[in-house]
């Protein structure tokens, strides 16, 4: 009997531990976004932390429980921000069947991804570019690390397209690094230089071009 209560204490404190943890994952999940937006609208230098702890209708203190300062909740964010697109681009992936129409989708659904969030955008657009060097220093392993499997995961693609009979005579890792560099230059043109045009005005181009190269068409 007291092994089966002692049991059932143990239990009951792992829920409760479980539960516990959840609910931490969700504020700390609800500050990331609620800092997304005052890094987008604000900027790095501009945001304070009390501003975004009231962002994410949590106390100060709250916040710094959670994060040691701006620039970790900042590092978050950014990491955050590249896990999203990510995952979005490979569920649109996922939805077709056709490898050139997998790939022109890796293109459409990261134009897709900044239009419908503009905070994404400028957080992925911006990125560690606009931190002190040694912040952007500690940001930076990381975001090598994830650049380089997203664009190995693209040349992937590339590659399914020319087992498929296209695309012949190109290296697979370039398509990818010069797909997914056109994509984040023409976003960031957008962001730092507005000039009255859409995104979609500015992605047009792009899209068209990789289009023609992925249907191997001639261009010009």
């Amino acid at each position: 009997m007291e092994v089966q209560k002692e049991t059932e204490k143990g239990s009951a404190l792992s829920r409760r531990a479980a539960r516990r943890d959840r609910e931490l994952e969700l504020r700390r999940l609800d500050a990331i976004a609620a800092a997304s937006s005052v890094f987008a609208a604000k900027g790095f230098d501009g945001a304070q932390m009390a501003e975004i702890a009231a962002a994410a209708e949590i106390s100060l203190a709250s916040l710094y429980a959670l994060f040691s300062g701006k620039e970790e909740l900042y590092q978050e964010v950014v990491l955050a921000a590249g896990a999203s697109v990510r995952r979005a681009v490979q569920e649109a992936v996922a939805a077709r069947e056709d490898p050139r129409e997998r790939l022109l989708a890796v293109i459409d659904s990261l134009f897709s991804c900044f239009e419908d969030d503009g905070n994404l955008l400028w957080i992925h657009a911006r990125g560690p570019r606009s931190l002190p060097w040694k912040i952007r220093q500690s940001i930076g392993a990381q975001s090598v690390a994830d650049f380089q499997q997203w664009n190995a995961w693209v040349a992937d693609r590339v590659r399914d397209v020319q087992r498929d009979g296209g695309m012949a005579g190109l290296e697979a890792d370039v398509v990818a690094a010069a797909i997914l560099g056109a994509v984040s230059n023409t976003a960031g043109q957008w962001i730092e230089s507005p000039d009255g045009r859409s995104l979609s005005e500015l992605a047009a181009p792009v899209r068209a071009l990789f289009r023609r190269v992925i249907s191997n068409e001639e261009t010009q």
